[in-house]
């Protein structure tokens, strides 16, 4: 599995890339992600995501996580790579990007009386469930989404403290 991470150069000290990049892996195998599977994560800071959710999403406020899949649903339980986002050169697949605002982390974490790490494993695994089809729009889909985020963040307490 490959994954990139870019972080604003004003988080680069607030975070450990490594731990990051071995909770994505570990979501993605919890989730049985193919081998070859590539995912990005950009963490940045509230007037990014803001402009982000204000461009794509039609929402001018700032958020915690959003996901760009590079998969287009052409029928129930069948993921086809978009055409403008071809697999990668070495066969990979490229399911997508998760973009978190650190800041935002920080506050969530705060108001939930967790830790900062245990906040971002809750965003990144909200994201990249998005990045492999899961979605929350219908109440039946959220219970299920929901479910299972909670499972994998339980496979992942011993690193959250």
């Amino acid at each position: 599995m490959r994954i990139d991470i870019t972080v604003d150069k004003e988080f680069k000290k607030s975070l450990s890339v490594p731990w990051l990049r071995a909770i994505a892996r570990r979501i993605l195998i919890a989730q049985c992600a193919e081998a070859s599977s590539e995912v990005g994560i950009y963490i940045t800071g509230q007037d990014k995501i803001r402009e982000l959710n204000r461009v794509y999403r039609k929402k001018d406020c700032p958020t915690d996580v959003l996901s760009f899949s590079f998969f287009v649903k052409e029928a129930s339980a069948d993921a086809t790579t978009h055409p403008d986002f071809p697999p990668a050169l070495n066969g990979g697949i490229n399911l997508g990007e998760v973009v978190i605002s650190l800041p935002q982390a920080e506050i969530q974490a705060a108001e939930y009386g967790h830790s900062l790490k245990r906040e971002l494993a809750r965003l990144l695994i909200h994201g990249i469930m998005h990045l492999l089809g899961f979605d929350h729009e219908i109440e039946a889909d959220a219970v299920i989404m929901e479910d299972r985020e909670l499972q994998i963040l339980k496979t992942l307490e011993s690193e959250l403290s």
